[in-house]
């Protein structure tokens, strides 16, 4: 688990931990059978960063407690290159974006406006976001070069 910088024991202990939960009543994880992942994988990343755990007494074979080291903090990006890079994606995503963070609308008026469900406006969001997100990153490289 690459999240546990190669500690074995560490990913050993949030894997038997992430199963435990799973095998708990079936009210706690989501019944669609393509969110099942996504919960494991959500679950397993809070068993890591909260270190908390529910298996019964007996059964905790976790190390001792460790300090996490704390990350750098991430470089902030100019407005400039946050503008040009929304200047790059196609009309509607950049028309998306800017009406529901910028504007402040809501998911539910926005996807009225479009005579869309809520669910397929998050997902133009989600791949507007993902545009926007890798136009940054060329912005970001193209002005301080690779990392």
């Amino acid at each position: 688990m690459q999240v546990t910088q190669g500690d074995e024991a560490l990913a050993d202990s949030v894997l038997k931990e992430t199963l435990y939960r799973a095998a708990q009543p079936p009210r706690r994880y989501p019944q669609s059978p393509a969110a099942v992942r996504p919960w494991l994988v959500l679950s397993a990343l809070s068993v890591l960063h909260d270190g908390e755990r529910h298996a019964p007494a007996g059964h905790d074979d976790r190390p001792p407690a460790q300090e996490w080291p704390t990350p750098e903090p991430a470089a902030a990006v100019p407005a400039t290159t946050v503008a040009a890079a929304l200047r790059e994606l196609p009309s509607q995503q950049r028309n998306l974006i800017v009406e529901l963070f910028y504007q402040g609308a809501s998911l539910e008026s926005a996807a009225a406006d479009r005579d869309v469900s809520v669910e397929t406006l998050k997902s133009r969001l989600y791949h507007a976001m993902r545009s926007l997100r890798a136009a940054l990153d060329q912005q970001v490289a193209d002005r301080h070069g690779p990392r």
